[in-house]
């Protein structure tokens, strides 16, 4: 009953961040295990909230393995190419780069972690990290300001 009453939701939050079809019923599917796993972790608020962050945080974990499985393949990363590197020392240097970068944002407050990935590395807007994260557009705002702080105040540009 559960699955039926809340497939169309978990399917469009899943689709929200893969783009494919295939892959969002797949982890849609997934979200489903996981929900009758996590259920005793339920705190009876908001249970369509909960089952989205399920599903969103299936679907961001999905769409890294993508990626990794892309990487391995093409040995580059797409999340921060922004242009063509042409010389192997030139990829190399990239690729730490990036590293770093992801490093640094482990750094961050746990809080302020997703977000910063959503905004900044998956182009999302503060409406739909806050739809998919069940929390307010303004809320999104806030931890994106502090992330902005937090980095200003505890990264050095050298350290990139």
């Amino acid at each position: 009953m559960l699955v039926e009453r809340h497939k169309q939701h978990v399917f469009k939050v899943t689709m929200s961040v893969l783009h494919d079809e295939k892959a969002a019923e797949d982890v849609a599917q997934e979200t489903f295990i996981k929900m009758v796993d996590a259920l005793p972790s339920y705190q009876q608020q908001g249970f369509k909230t909960w089952l989205g962050r399920i599903a969103f945080h299936k679907a961001i974990d999905a769409r890294r393995k993508q990626q990794r499985m892309q990487e391995d393949f093409n040995g580059t990363r797409h999340e921060y190419h922004h242009g063509h590197v042409d010389s192997v020392e030139d990829q190399v240097l990239l690729r730490e780069r990036r590293q770093r970068i992801r490093d640094q944002i482990d750094q961050l407050p746990e809080k302020l972690q997703l977000a910063v990935r959503c905004y900044y590395l998956e182009d999302m807007s503060y409406a739909e990290i806050a739809n998919q994260l069940g929390l307010a557009e303004k809320t999104i705002e806030v931890r994106l300001y502090r992330a902005r702080k937090w980095m200003k105040t505890h990264w050095k540009e050298d350290d990139f």
